[in-house]
């Protein structure tokens, strides 16, 4: 049996249909009643609602999870889709191991890899092809050594967390996590910034900046068993993103590359890691080289489209943790493409078309070509339907009047339930 958990962004969907493609049927634990994942033909019941994936939550979110698995006849294998489950399955992992099957990297390994800050110096230690970056602790740092930083250069959180606005006035200021990520020209206006946003006991990183276009952006996509033995492996290079440069999934394609798959199996297996990967990559035109931007350790919506070409590794984790005999699958199509549209539309309209990356002909000619889509499947339509509903339905609330919930009108979430009601009925 496949558990498949997430906080509450699109995540869960992309791993139900991935291990449905492989005739694998998953339970959803998701914070989100009306998630799309609930109405995939590949989703199991009964489903399991969760609280926010927050620190304060995580006793209740164990308690429920843990009592989940003791109605199971086996021991679930328990898939994460995002920073804020790994890191509740990396706190947990002992008090979770007589209850789900998963793999991870050894604790110090993995907190390497999650924070940012801490990443810089992992990097360093291990020779990873990295751009020059530095952590500060506290804006006062950065105000110190201000004239020592290259230019030009992007500011991270040390978690993508840290950037979660809690507040209303923060995300009018800066919009979602990937939408605060941002190119800085001049240390004043780098110093401003960094000023602004909220500090964290975390810290943030200042990193240079590689210039180059989306489809300089690529990813390595893998899993490592316990011997950091490479099990499946694929690689997707963007063609969009949402915002341009520094955004999420857009639109992308698989590729091949054996030396950048070759390397990137070596730099695991020199630093023991073992799960599943992905590697972010951009080319250095400079350097003449695939810088490593970022290695992140949980699912991903991209396993989407490994399994549409032909590698399948959310399927390979569930066969090898069950203690199933898995064969290294790297064969795969080049040229598959993924198209998340809503992002892609937003993408084209706010960024490529002001920047003219993407003209109004070029943007319609590469949407003409053949791909799948990331919500849309006719095998599997209720997702579709049923998010389509939704999305019609606020903008008909909407138009009769009625804000979102993100202004604060006491008569919305009465009559969002209503809508809920009738869209599960």
């Amino acid at each position: 049996m496949a558990v498949i958990m997430c906080g509450g962004e699109p995540g869960a969907f992309d791993l139900v249909r991935t291990l449905g493609k492989a005739g694998i049927r998953s339970t959803v634990f998701s914070s989100r009643s009306d998630d799309i994942a609930f109405r995939s033909k590949y989703a199991r019941r009964p489903k399991l609602i969760l609280p926010e994936f927050r620190a304060e939550n995580y006793g209740e979110i164990f308690q429920r999870i843990a009592a989940f698995s003791q109605t199971c006849e086996e021991r679930p294998v328990l898939l994460y889709a995002g920073d804020s489950e790994l890191m509740f399955v990396s706190m947990f992992r002992e008090k979770l191991e007589p209850f789900y099957r998963f793999l991870l990297p050894p604790r110090e390994i993995l907190e390497s890899l999650m924070s940012k800050v801490a990443f810089i110096q992992f990097a360093q230690k291990m020779n990873l092809p990295v751009p020059p970056a530095r952590g500060f602790a506290s804006v006062s740092e950065l105000q110190a050594a201000n004239q020592t930083i290259d230019l030009p250069c992007i500011v991270k959180p040390a978690y993508n967390q840290d950037w979660f606005w809690q507040s209303e006035a923060l995300k009018r200021r800066f919009g979602t996590y990937k939408q605060a990520l941002r190119r800085f020209d001049s240390r004043p206006a780098l110093l401003e910034f960094c000023k602004e946003i909220p500090e964290t006991r975390s810290g943030f990183v200042v990193q240079s900046y590689i210039d180059g276009p989306d489809n300089s952006i690529a990813c390595f996509h893998g899993y490592f068993d316990e011997h950091s033995v490479c099990l499946g492996s694929f690689l997707t290079r963007e063609i969009r993103t949402n915002p341009p440069c520094t955004g999420d999934l857009a639109c992308c394609e698989t590729f091949h590359d054996e030396d950048l798959a070759g390397l990137s199996i070596e730099y695991l297996q020199r630093i023991r890691f073992q799960g599943v990967v992905k590697i972010d990559y951009k080319w250095d035109e400079a350097a003449r080289e695939h810088k490593v931007l970022e290695i992140e350790p949980h699912y991903q919506a991209w396993h989407l489209l490994g399994a549409y070409a032909g590698v399948n590794l959310a399927a390979i984790a569930y066969r090898h943790q069950k203690g199933e005999r898995v064969e290294p699958q790297t064969e795969y199509s080049d040229n598959t493409q993924l198209l998340y549209l809503s992002n892609d539309l937003k993408a084209y309209w706010h960024g490529y078309r002001k920047n003219r990356e993407w003209t109004c002909g070029s943007y319609l000619k590469s949407l003409a070509k053949k791909k799948h889509f990331r919500i849309f499947d006719s095998a599997d339509p209720m997702p579709f339907v049923y998010a389509t509903y939704r999305y019609l339905a606020r903008k008909g609330l909407r138009l009769a009047g009625f804000e979102s919930p993100r202004r604060g009108l006491k008569t919305w979430p009465r009559i969002t339930r209503i809508t809920r009601k009738h869209a599960s009925g």
